[in-house]
């Protein structure tokens, strides 16, 4: 049984390897995303859409899409400098 999860463990290190960044990104994106969907459902009308649309640029759920995107493009190119583009 423990050498099960201790093969287990290993697998799991093994698949996690050089994918640590995209997982991050991905939660991060995602969270950004649900935010956006909660807003949406939200509104009451017309003109608070209109609002949300006017201060998209300031509305936190934007700053957490904007930094998954950064760091997927952050791990894209310190892979290409370090040639570890091996990350899937």
């Amino acid at each position: 049984m423990i050498n099960k999860i201790i093969n287990f463990a290993k697998k799991a290190k093994e698949f996690l390897k050089n994918k640590k960044v995209y997982l991050a990104a991905t939660i991060i994106i995602l969270q950004a995303l649900l935010t956006y969907i909660e807003q949406l459902i939200s509104f009451n009308g017309l003109t608070d859409f209109i609002m949300w649309c006017k201060n998209l640029a300031s509305n936190d759920a934007t700053l957490h899409l904007l930094e998954g995107l950064g760091l997927f493009g952050l791990r894209a190119v310190i892979g290409n400098k370090t040639n570890n583009t091996n990350a899937k």
